[in-house]
């Protein structure tokens, strides 16, 4: 009777995962009822909307997505457009429509001013110099922005690759730390490496490389930002830019209260 029974419960509880996993997919199409490839599709839970996984959408706009809970939601995101957000269930989404960010938009003069997203050699390389990601703040910020990657206070993380190693002009951080006192004006391109090869080391899973305009000790700027929180609630923020001429450093600095 106890083997019936241990026999039992081991049933329910496949049968449990079964039920709860499952395939969330679509299609995304934009306002031209064109497909809208490199469009980040990441699965949130609820109700902390913590990172659970995440996808881009392919060439022809389509992306399958793992859920694994009843209790979590699709979030669709790509650079000039309006955030899209979706329940796991019915796990066929169809065709969604993204509309284009007018806020976002009046800032660029031309739609061709968003960024563009392209395959070259093993990376994913996305322009940010002259478009719509400049206007993104730090380069933390705007790596979340960025397709295929997702950055949330200070964990950066490259989707189905985990934790990336990041690369400035080709000098690893060592702390996360650095990409707020990196401004996205003075960034050209990134690239997103989801297979990097031995030569990154046996454990590295993930690479992104950020190439500035400007390499470090070439009129290199950068903005370093200290935020302050109590009870949760921002009470000061302090903002300090430093700006590399060829006469020296000029330091301006200003506190809010």
């Amino acid at each position: 009777m106890k083997r019936i029974r241990t026999l039992f419960i081991s049933v329910c509880a496949i049968v449990s995962v079964g039920v709860s996993a499952q395939t969330v997919s679509g299609k995304l199409i934009d306002e031209n009822s064109q497909p809208l490839p490199y469009a980040n599709v990441v699965l949130l839970s609820l109700p902390d909307s913590a990172f659970v996984n995440g996808t881009i959408s392919g060439e022809d706009g389509s992306f399958p997505l793992e859920a694994t809970s009843e209790n979590q939601i699709v979030k669709i995101s790509s650079i000039g457009y309006k955030t899209v957000c979706k329940p796991v269930s019915p796990a066929n989404l169809g065709i969604v429509q993204l509309v284009s960010d007018a806020q976002m938009l009046s800032e660029v003069v031309v739609k061709g001013n968003l960024p563009v997203t392209r395959i070259k050699g093993d990376a994913m390389v996305t322009g940010v110099a002259g478009t719509a990601l400049e206007k993104a703040g730090t380069a933390e910020q705007m790596l979340d922005k960025i397709p295929n990657v997702t950055s949330k206070d200070g964990e950066i993380n490259v989707f189905g690759r985990g934790t990336p190693e990041i690369y400035v002009n080709g000098r690893k951080l060592l702390d996360n730390s650095e990409l707020d006192r990196l401004s996205a004006e003075n960034i050209k391109s990134v690239e997103v490496v989801n297979n990097p090869g031995a030569r990154y080391g046996a454990e590295v899973t993930s690479v992104i490389r950020i190439i500035t305009k400007k390499a470090e000790g070439e009129g290199f700027g950068f903005d370093n930002r200290a935020m302050f929180q109590y009870n949760r609630d921002w009470s000061a923020l302090e903002q300090l830019n430093f700006n590399y001429r060829k006469d020296g450093w000029n330091l301006s600095g200003m506190l809010y209260g």
